[in-house]
């Protein structure tokens, strides 16, 4: 009776409140859910509260103390919170609010997962617009996020020098956020990494993600072009290793072994595939190589492929030989004196005559 059916016990659970808000964020804003839910899990691991150990980014999406300020003076009124955007004032291009307790409860809705999501939402917008504005063309889902962190300057320098001079050093461009971030601008040896593989470290986390909810049509009008020029910089040879999936399509393709590329690649007229191979690395080698030939004998038989390319000439074990017995020329040869071969045998002598024949 239930064997096709669901049990009532495993219905869908409840939505986790964080996600539910992420997405109602996406909605309104326009910015596209699954970037701010990877961006929150990058940033947060999804918990509202957290808090940042070497500067005043806090809540779910980390938001600095300016940052916040800012939103929430520009994006307030749109959002229901015009009482907190006015007690917000500007001062020598610095935001600050002269009320210490009306500042604690602004600084404390980064902790409110709708209200962060919302202004992640309107801040991805607004670094969107900018980004597109300095590059010539829509960032892809990587850079937005080196926008978050950076700021949308900031990451339109580092987009810029990753393409023309991938291999200075970042922090000495960017050294506050180089002090905050210092799993992203080195390396666990402690090194510097150049502004090439800072760049593969921020957009591999956020390979392949929806910028937005229209990222359908901004592909159909030819507005979603990656640039596979900048993202190949990123990901090259000497990378840092970031968070590049399992089935990722941007990672290295070069061959797993040397075995491999030869197994790869078109051998030249007369020669074999391992040719460049230790004498180690190969089993049997091909017909017509002979460790009892000389290398002039290997040469003229082969074309040249039996040497390596150093000039050395592969002394291989060949397999062992077929039986002289079993050779064609052994049966045609005549018989040894003294010995009489038989025919075949007759089988009519062992037959029953019937009917009277």
């Amino acid at each position: 009776m239930f064997l096709f059916t669901t049990p009532q016990s495993r219905d869908a659970q409840p939505a986790n409140p964080v996600v539910s808000a992420i997405r109602q964020g996406a909605e309104r804003t326009g910015a596209g859910f699954d970037y701010l839910l990877k961006t929150a899990q990058r940033e947060s691991s999804l918990e509202p509260d957290a808090k940042a150990k070497t500067s005043s980014a806090t809540g779910l999406f980390q938001f600095i103390e300016q940052t916040w300020l800012a939103m929430v003076k520009q994006e307030g009124p749109k959002q229901g919170l015009s009482e907190y955007a006015d007690a917000i004032s500007e001062s020598g291009g610095r935001l600050s609010v002269s009320d210490p307790s009306a500042r604690e409860k602004i600084l404390q809705l980064r902790n409110d997962p709708q209200v962060a999501a919302l202004m992640a939402g309107a801040l991805t917008q607004k670094n969107r617009d900018q980004l597109a504005g300095a590059l010539g063309r829509q960032p892809q889902a990587g850079e937005l996020y080196m926008a978050h962190v950076l700021g949308a300057r900031g990451a339109s320098d580092l987009i810029r020098a990753a393409a023309s001079d991938p291999n200075r050093v970042a922090a000495r461009d960017f050294p506050e956020a180089a002090a905050a971030n210092r799993s992203i601008f080195y390396d666990k040896a402690g090194r510097a990494r150049s502004v090439q593989e800072v760049y593969g470290v921020l957009a591999a986390s956020h390979a392949s993600t929806q910028v937005a909810a229209n990222v359908a049509q901004n592909a159909q009008a030819g507005q979603g072009d990656i640039p596979q020029a900048e993202i190949a910089a990123g990901l090259r040879e000497g990378r840092a290793k970031g968070l590049v999936g399992l089935f990722s399509t941007n990672g290295s393709r070069d061959p797993v072994s040397k075995a491999v590329a030869n197994l790869w690649t078109t051998p030249s007229r007369g020669g074999t595939r391992t040719a460049s191979l230790d004498g180690g690395e190969r089993y049997f080698p091909r017909p017509g190589q002979s460790d009892a030939r000389s290398a002039s004998d290997a040469s003229t038989s082969t074309g040249g492929a039996a040497s390596t390319d150093t000039g050395k000439v592969v002394n291989a074990p060949l397999p062992p030989s077929r039986p002289s017995e079993l050779s064609s020329t052994a049966v045609a040869a005549p018989q040894a004196v003294g010995k009489t071969r038989r025919g075949p045998l007759d089988l009519s002598s062992f037959m029953i005559q019937r009917g009277g024949a």
